[in-house]
């Protein structure tokens, strides 16, 4: 029997748009608050094709301001209950909801090629660029969203023209990691992690205003794209703001990358890939990284070497002690001991010969991930590389 879920929408967006909705699939990055309301307003509006993923357990005082946790799940996985949430609210036919309880920085980046959507609702600066990035290079409309107290805030960036802009021109250009630095340079653990104060209605405000403007989008009449939407409840001000693409952002270049399918695994070396491209393309390619990865370092108080495997930015600077010198940390102390470093790949350079024969994994690479290769003939030829 034929159901009539949808017919007064329909009368709204079209049937056209609704066949849309139907086959679109979404990545929702953060499962609080906000992550629900837009991931609710969604399901019910048909769409049901959701890939959730939030790190976070829920806690006690997520339930005042979430619509798909309850008082049981307390202490599980915020984006695991809200897919079991979600696929009893779709309307769908055919719900597919995945909930992936990890960083996003920690999954590999090919979940943004396979989404035709990607909203972000999470609220640290470095993910929030890490996302963004990634839906330039590969052209992901990307909807972002952002509350405090009474003040809502939602952008939109298409990704679909060259000069378009990217949430870049809002939060800057830098390097977002590891806010708080030792005299080493590395990180230092935040003891004290503030909340941001939120409300449930901003909340509610916020996923209804970019869940609106996602049907827009949809539609072909979103007039949001590169601007950002502010408003403030509680005296009623509205505020949008137009962001051309800057001088300082070259992202936008990225996204004419050619994109290859490689047939290595992350188990395979940078030796193979970089082999394999060169057999595809009959040129030389480089891997370069934007900070240093530190490969191992030696105990400062020891001397034994202590294996880290890790980008500078994930390193915390009590790492530099072995465990059995843990008692000994000191963290005005600046650094004596040896690092081994790299911050490039190149076939044939001699000092890259060690690197270039470690598992791609030990690199950080993942399963479905992308790697970044710069063709040496060319600073402005890269190559978009699935692993």
């Amino acid at each position: 029997m034929m159901n009539n879920y949808f017919n007064r929408q329909e009368q709204v967006i079209g049937k056209e748009v609704g066949e849309i909705i139907r086959k679109s699939k979404i990545l929702v990055i953060g499962a609080g608050a906000g992550g629900n309301e837009v991931l609710k307003n969604l399901a019910l509006m048909g769409f049901g094709n959701f890939t959730i993923v939030d790190f976070d357990p829920i806690e006690d005082s997520n339930l005042s301001r979430t619509t798909l946790f309850s008082k049981s799940d307390i202490g599980k996985s915020k984006a695991e209950i809200a897919a079991k949430s979600l696929q009893k609210v779709c309307l769908h036919e055919a719900p597919n909801v995945i909930g992936i309880n990890a960083k996003i920085q920690n999954i590999g980046k090919q979940i943004f090629e396979e989404n035709d959507i990607v909203i972000c609702c999470v609220d640290t600066m470095d993910a929030r660029a890490y996302i963004n990035d990634w839906c330039v290079r590969l052209k992901k409309p990307f909807f972002e969203m952002g509350f405090e107290k009474f003040v809502v805030q939602i952008s939109f960036f298409p990704n679909e023209k060259p000069t378009d802009a990217c949430l870049r021109e809002v939060i800057g250009f830098g390097n977002f990691a590891g806010v708080r630095q030792s005299c080493s340079k590395l990180k230092m653990a935040d003891l004290k992690l503030d909340h941001i104060p939120t409300i449930q209605v901003a909340a509610a405000l916020a996923g209804s205003l970019v869940a609106t403007e996602i049907i827009l989008f949809l539609k072909g009449e979103s007039r949001l794209g590169n601007r950002v939407l502010q408003y403030a409840s509680n005296c009623h001000r509205i505020l949008e703001i137009d962001y051309p693409q800057s001088e300082k952002c070259h992202l936008h270049e990225q996204s004419t990358y050619q994109t290859f399918k490689s047939s290595l695994e992350r188990t395979h070396t940078f030796h193979d890939l970089l082999i394999e491209l060169k057999d595809r393309f009959n040129s030389d390619f480089y891997i370069n990284w934007d900070e240093e990865y530190i490969y191992s370092m030696e105990c400062e108080s020891c001397g034994k070497e202590i294996l880290i495997k890790k980008f500078k930015s994930e390193i915390y600077d009590n790492n530099r002690w072995c465990s059995d010198c843990q008692d000994k940390y000191n963290d005005s102390e600046s650094v004596k001991a040896k690092w081994i470093i790299n911050k490039e790949l190149l076939l044939g350079n001699p000092n890259h010969k060690f690197f270039l024969g470690l598992p791609m994994s030990d690199f950080g690479i993942k399963e479905n991930d992308i790697v970044i290769a710069n063709d040496l003939q060319s600073i402005y030829n890269k190559i978009l590389v699935l692993i």
